[in-house]
C-alpha cells in the first residue's frame, strides 16, 4: 500500500491537473468571448464600378444599409436591380471573408483559405466589384422616376 506521503502527492499532482485545465478552459471561453465581440462588429462597405450603389453587409450575410446616389436614378431598373444584386453579393463576399478571418485568428480552424476558394469557384474568380453596367445610349434616362422626381 502506498504510503501517505505518495498518496497525497498524486492527489497534489491531479488537482493541479484539473486546475491548468481550468485554466486553460477558462483562456478558450474568454478568447471565444472576444471572437464573438469581434463577429458582432463584422462590416464591409462596397460600392458599385459607378459609385452610384453603397451596400453595407454584416455577420452572417445581413445587410445593414443600401445607400443610392442620385447617379443611380440615371440607370434603367435592370441595370439598377443588376447593379444592386452585384454590389450585394460583392459586400456579402467581404463580410464573409472577414468572418473567416476572425474565427481563424481564434481557433486552430484554417477556413479563411476555404472561404476565398469557395468564392472564387462560385464567382470565377476572387470576390470583386463586377464591370460597370453598360450605358443606354438611345437617349431615354431609364430613369425609375417621373420628370418631377415622383414615383
Amino acid at each position: 500500500m502506498a504510503d501517505s506521503a505518495e498518496l497525497l502527492e498524486q492527489m497534489r499532482q491531479k488537482l493541479e491537473f484539473f486546475e491548468q485545465a481550468n485554466r486553460a478552459a477558462d483562456a478558450r471561453a474568454a478568447g471565444y468571448d472576444a471572437m464573438g465581440t469581434e463577429l458582432r462588429e463584422v462590416e464591409a462597405s462596397v460600392q458599385s464600378p459607378d459609385r452610384s450603389i453603397t451596400v453595407v453587409a454584416g455577420l452572417s450575410g445581413s445587410i445593414k444599409e443600401i445607400r443610392f446616389t442620385e447617379d443611380a436614378k440615371k440607370l434603367s431598373p435592370s441595370q439598377l436591380s443588376q447593379s444592386v444584386m452585384s454590389t450585394l453579393q460583392q459586400a456579402v463576399a467581404a463580410a464573409a471573408r472577414q468572418q473567416a478571418e476572425i474565427v481563424q485568428s481564434h481557433t486552430d480552424i484554417a477556413i479563411a483559405e476555404r472561404v476565398a476558394k469557395t468564392q472564387q469557384e462560385i464567382f470565377g474568380q476572387p470576390a470583386s466589384p463586377q464591370p460597370r453596367p453598360p450605358v443606354d445610349d438611345d437617349g431615354d434616362t431609364g430613369s425609375i422616376y417621373r420628370g418631377d422626381d415622383r414615383w
